[in-house]
């Protein structure tokens, strides 16, 4: 892909990402309004986290797909390649529903397994078991668009993809605002579930527009099905270990106090924002890019691909970080201080964001490294290493939950996806017989001290705000805005000064459209 076309992909992408994670906004706080941080909002956490667990399947079928249909397009002609597509959708689509089945069944042990705080009170219990076997149907949809999806990007068509999250918040707000004070949180996990059929039917016109038409093809001896099933286990065992890390978590958070689940869920909400703007906007790009060099074995070209990829991670994701840390009051206040959101709560996701902070920029490396390796077809190497990762976390979790509380389980989930990412990064350069590491830690260096720059000019300006006006709504938002404006102009100067060849290319390019 090129510089340009790579920049103007990215910046649609990450404007529908931004516009979902507005929504998002949106939605979160109305949650916090009309819920709180109760039972009942730990209740919808947890039969949401069941569902995003389980959405590894599906995670694992469109990372596996794409670089065997990306081959398939350049191999076979439309009719057996359209053939492959449909197979693909009807054997995944019977897996999943028989899943979802035997899992509603079951819904009672995985509450018991997993969620073994809620059995404390037997009304918890009964309102936790009705939101998951609810919400699990939202897998049959999730299972369709995943591959959708995958034959979208292949076409290196990202747009609607990116929108799905928007148009699945525009559900949820409408009925938090019109429909939760009637139906409440039953209501909400029917809600949900037509989300996710929504984020799946956005995608079908475009499916459509490149040829793609649907017939009820089913062969189970398709060679290329068993490979890419193979390489699915791998992905999904690991992705499901990263979720799992999060299920973890949110369990040993339901022995800390009632509440404690949403607490955690809500700095995690914060915490992630950039990385799911900006760095699932790059990887979703750039997968498909490092799948066809892998395909067409152009070494040289992939390694630049993976390189600047790393690099414009770090770029985003290392100031928002900062910024994060230094603005986690505001950011809080705006989003969930009201309602029945209480000052004790504030202050509780607070602490559990300052932890939780340093594991964004790794989450971002850790999305390409992923992608690098599946790639090139190695699915096995990211399995490893996330059963590392969620070993790491168990075993902080054990000695450090009953001193620092939901703070713990925050630092926990840092130290894990850091020391993961690492290792990732050490396997990666081994495997593709070097990658230019010098340039990307030197890079990383020039970015992390630009960064910190930057932090102190919004710490000043944060302490000025306050000099002014008291803590609240208002204030939060003028003092997010001017830290906004000032500390990106502050940041932008010292990446400049530093000579960060990455940032002088998006420059170039943006010098190159405004001539056009």
């Amino acid at each position: 892909m090129t510089n340009k076309k790579f920049l103007k992909s990215s910046l649609v992408v990450m404007i529908f990402i931004i516009f979902g994670k507005l929504f998002a906004l949106v939605r979160d706080s109305l949650i916090a309004a009309k819920f709180g941080a109760t039972y009942i909002t730990d209740v919808y956490n947890f039969g949401l986290g069941i569902v995003y667990l389980l959405t590894t399947i599906s995670y694992g079928l469109t990372t596996t797909f794409i670089p065997i249909h990306t081959d398939h397009m350049q191999t076979l002609n439309k009719k057996k390649s359209n053939s492959f597509v449909n197979n693909v959708i009807n054997l995944s689509s019977i897996y999943t529903i028989l899943i979802t089945v035997v899992l509603i069944i079951f819904a009672k042990d995985i509450i018991y397994l997993f969620g073994h705080g809620f059995e404390k009170d037997p009304k918890v219990f009964e309102v936790a078991l009705r939101v998951t076997r609810i919400m699990l149907i939202s897998l049959i949809f999730v299972s369709l668009q995943s591959v959708i999806t995958g034959v979208l990007q292949c076409h290196k068509e990202f747009y609607e993809p990116a929108a799905m999250s928007a148009v699945s918040n525009v559900v949820y707000i409408i009925y938090l605002v019109f429909m939760a004070s009637k139906f409440g949180i039953i209501g909400f996990a029917v809600a949900t579930v037509i989300g996710f059929f929504m984020q799946f039917l956005i995608n079908v016109p475009k499916y459509r527009k490149l040829g793609y038409r649907y017939k009820p093809t089913i062969d189970f001896k398709d060679k290329e099905i068993d490979k890419m099933f193979k390489l699915m286990i791998p992905v999904i065992i690991s992705t499901s270990v990263i979720q799992l890390n999060l299920f973890v978590n949110r369990s040993f958070a339901t022995n800390i106090f009632f509440g404690a689940v949403t607490v955690l869920d809500c700095s995690n909400k914060i915490n992630t924002l950039a990385y799911e703007v900006f760095a699932i906007g790059i990887s979703m790009i750039v997968y498909p890019s490092l799948s066809e060099m892998a395909v067409k074995n152009d070494s040289i070209g992939y390694r630049k691909e993976l390189e600047k990829s790393l690099i414009a991670i770090m770029l985003i994701m290392i100031p928002a970080s900062f910024a994060i840390v230094f603005l986690r009051d505001q950011f809080i206040t705006i989003i969930f201080k009201r309602g029945a959101f209480t000052n004790e709560a504030a202050k509780l996701t607070s602490s559990a964001l300052l932890f939780y902070a340093p594991s964004m920029v790794a989450y971002g490396l850790r999305d390409i490294l992923n992608k690098a390796f599946y790639s090139i077809k190695d699915t096995k190497t990211p399995m490893v290493n996330s059963f590392v990762g969620i070993g790491i976390n168990v075993i902080i979790n054990i000695f450090i939950v009953k001193y620092m509380k939901v703070s713990g389980l925050a630092l926990a989930t840092s130290i894990s996806v850091i020391v993961t990412t690492i290792l990732m990064l050490v396997d990666l350069n081994r495997k593709l017989n070097g990658i230019n590491l010098k340039k990307v830690c030197i890079d990383f260096l020039k970015i992390l001290i630009a960064s910190i720059i930057m932090g102190l000019v919004i710490l000043t300006i944060n302490k000025l705000v306050l000099s002014f006006l008291s803590m609240g709504v208002k204030s939060s938002v003028v003092c997010v805005l001017i830290s906004f404006v000032f500390g990106s102009l502050i940041y932008a100067v010292c990446i400049y000064i530093f000579k960060v060849d990455e940032f002088f290319e998006l420059i170039d390019n943006f010098k190159h459209r405004s001539a056009n």
